[in-house]
């Protein structure tokens, strides 16, 4: 399950930064076929998202506990790591599904 998305119509797989620019727009259209898609993201986003912020705050809670002269440098640190790390793995809970408008002939 942890892939990147792929075609709806031809299975193309999609690179990291095509499924990033695929996310914004509404409407997309195959680099290989041609023809039209939309980009949704899955509804357990979430649930991924959650476990780099549980083991982020785990972490945090643990230094805390741990370093008697702590800053908050070594926390925003942590933190920030693990918010870019639900940042990067966006593209990989993205499904691709068949464009809603047929085309007319």
């Amino acid at each position: 399950m942890f892939r990147l998305p792929t075609c709806p119509h031809c299975g193309t797989v999609y690179r990291y930064r095509d499924t990033k620019e695929a996310i914004k727009k509404k409407e997309n259209t195959c680099y290989h076929c041609n023809k039209k898609f939309t980009a949704k993201r899955f509804p357990y986003l979430l649930v991924g998202a959650l476990i780099p912020l549980v083991l982020c705050i785990v972490i945090n809670i643990i230094l805390l506990s741990r370093m008697e002269n702590l800053q908050l440098i070594p926390l925003f640190c942590v933190t920030l790591v693990f918010l870019l790390i639900i940042y990067f793995i966006i593209p990989f809970f993205t499904k691709f599904k068949k464009s809603e408008e047929k085309d007319k002939k």
